[in-house]
């Protein structure tokens, strides 16, 4: 079932995304946990993504690729980061020049990319993070350039769109309840935002030789808490917000 990949060696991993399917979904004998690859351009092969199977029980991955699909034909439209709906038949792959979507379809006892239209995002530039609200109703950007855009999925109709969010990016999530995004910016930064009014809550409070780097919130639906590393002095530290 692999597409057109090109011949030759194909280039290394860039970037990877897990992948899981509903029991129920796709065709028999194909696990529900498949992994997406991004892979660099190669002398004799353009960028691709590649899915790949992954057997949770041996703990490995096929050999050889479902399916392998050519992003482009220049170096700059090699895969940098995935993100993947959560319903699983979506994934966005952002490049130098922007975002590429591509449907993932079970049909004809096979499984296939079929790249898909999706122009507010195709030319926006490198991105740094990608990420789907757990409900897959939003999905946001954050650029090399700091320019942070949400939107409504799968419209693409816009949300948030604040040019002067971050200097650059370095990490993003989206609370569970679908309100809330943190991001964290390269000069050390993070911010909460408040979605749906389009502006930021708060900024987190560091001190001068401290950077928050990565966050995530809290995925239990109990308690609405807000994990971040901290880096000071080349030591790496865990710490968490409760805000509510």
């Amino acid at each position: 079932m692999a597409g057109n990949g090109g011949e030759g060696a194909v280039g290394k991993v860039t970037c990877a995304a897990w992948i899981r399917r509903r029991e129920d979904d796709g065709p028999p004998g194909v696990s529900r946990l498949l992994v997406a690859f991004g892979r660099d351009a190669t002398a004799s092969s353009p960028p691709l993504v590649d899915l790949l199977e992954f057997d949770a029980g041996a703990s490995a991955l096929a050999s050889e690729p479902l399916v392998r699909v050519v992003v482009g034909e220049e170096a700059a439209d090699t895969p940098r980061t995935i993100a993947v709906h959560p319903g699983g038949r979506e994934l966005v792959c952002a490049t130098a020049k922007g975002c590429r979507v591509f449907k993932l379809l079970f049909r004809d006892f096979g499984i296939h990319l079929i790249p898909n239209d999706a122009s507010p995002i195709q030319s926006v530039g490198p991105q740094k993070c990608l990420t789907f609200s757990t409900d897959g109703t939003k999905f946001a950007i954050g650029g090399e350039d700091g320019h942070l855009r949400i939107f409504h999925w799968p419209s693409l109709n816009v949300i948030l769109d604040e040019p002067k969010a971050h200097k650059s990016f370095r990490d993003m999530d989206i609370s569970l309840d679908s309100e809330l995004l943190v991001s964290t910016s390269n000069d050390g930064s993070a911010r909460i935002w408040k979605i749906d009014e389009g502006s930021p809550l708060i900024n987190l409070t560091k001190s001068l030789d401290e950077k928050i780097e990565y966050c995530r919130f809290s995925r239990d639906g109990t308690k609405p808490f807000l994990f971040c590393t901290l880096v000071k002095e080349e030591t790496v530290m865990a710490t968490f917000v409760s805000w509510k």
